[in-house]
């Protein structure tokens, strides 16, 4: 009995190669092997398989135009869920080992975004704290993952609502890169008086951090919903917890920035100082696993028609006073075709 199938990727895109390769090896039963053509040398696919230590990995032709690969099961797997388990529990140990953040790196390139997510719910309704998750793993995660993911992120073209939700987001980064610069001159400075113009710019900054919230609103009242809809409950939840730390934050910034008058230099300084690296880091990060991970999954299960309905009550509630005009106007069908 032939146990070996085939498949040619040849001409793929990668996101389309790994929605081949990747199912079919989680598919494949102790014993069975897979036949894998390429057009390239796949020394990464190779070695992530190797690393997996399940299989046998062989090269039956080498190129230059045709790369086979004869991949046999030769154990069973303990199931994507078992492996985060596995990583979680390494990365709570305290400072994480280059060995860690590979075996982190391997597995993470083995699951889209969609797979993350509901993994990482899983482990939640079987009691892992949200905090675990949102710590331990997301930020893991980043850190590996960061080329990756922004390789194989789906683009979308205005008026998509992911598009403006991302537009925005550049937006916001350029005011958190001018408050990280600011927090750094702030620490050279020993009064209100040497501080000069900076004093104005952070109140211009603190006021467009705190204009965003239209953004946050959007997500949580809007996108967050449909995907919970869908039984995507645990990435929202805590792209939340993210949101209602960062608005204590940006409020006690906007009211320190208006009101410097009632607090003396001392004060004023290191309360800045504390905040402002708190966003400039951590909103920063949120971002990125918002445009990465959370839109990355709501691209795959919601429906055109579902982001047609998230695009009308996004203009119906509104935006934010810096969203770009051009990515929220509404595109008649006349002008798409």
């Amino acid at each position: 009995m032939n146990l070996t199938q085939t498949i040619d990727v040849r001409g793929l895109e990668h996101q389309e190669r790994e929605e081949r390769i990747f199912p079919s090896l989680d598919e494949l039963r102790t014993g069975a092997s897979l036949k894998i053509i390429v057009e390239f040398n796949p020394v990464p696919l190779v070695f992530l398989l190797k690393a997996r230590q399940e299989f046998e990995v062989s090269c039956e032709n080498e190129g230059p135009d045709e790369w086979i690969l004869n991949i046999k099961r030769t154990a069973e797997r303990k199931g994507a869920k078992e492996d985060l388990k596995e990583l979680l529990s390494e990365l709570k140990g305290g400072e994480v080992s280059l060995e860690t953040k590979q075996k982190a790196k391997d597995f993470f390139q083995s699951v889209d975004a969609k797979t993350i997510g509901n993994l990482e719910q899983e482990l939640i309704r079987e009691g892992v704290s949200h905090e675990e998750v949102r710590k331990s793993l997301c930020d893991i995660h980043l850190e590996v993952m960061k080329d990756s993911l922004v390789e194989k992120r789906i683009e979308v073209s205005a008026p998509h609502p992911v598009h403006t939700l991302m537009e925005e987001h550049k937006i916001i980064q350029d005011n958190l890169q001018k408050l990280s610069s600011l927090v750094g001159r702030l620490k050279e400075r020993n009064s209100y008086k040497r501080l000069g113009e900076d004093r104005e710019k952070l109140k211009e900054i603190a006021h467009h951090l705190v204009e965003a919230e239209s953004h946050h609103q959007r997500e949580e009242d809007i996108l967050f919903p449909m995907l919970e809809r869908r039984n995507i409950e645990e990435p929202p939840k805590i792209m939340r917890m993210d949101h209602e730390e960062f608005r204590k934050r940006k409020k006690a910034l906007y009211q320190l920035a208006h009101n410097s008058d009632d607090v003396p230099f001392a004060k004023f300084k290191e309360r800045v100082i504390e905040l402002g690296e708190y966003l400039a880091k951590e909103l920063d990060s949120h971002i990125f696993k918002e445009d990465n991970i959370l839109y990355q999954i709501a691209l795959q299960v919601l429906t055109e028609e579902e982001w047609e309905d998230v695009k009308k009550q996004c203009d119906k509630l509104g935006y934010c006073c810096f969203t770009p005009e051009d990515v929220t106007k509404t595109v008649s069908k006349r002008e798409r075709n």
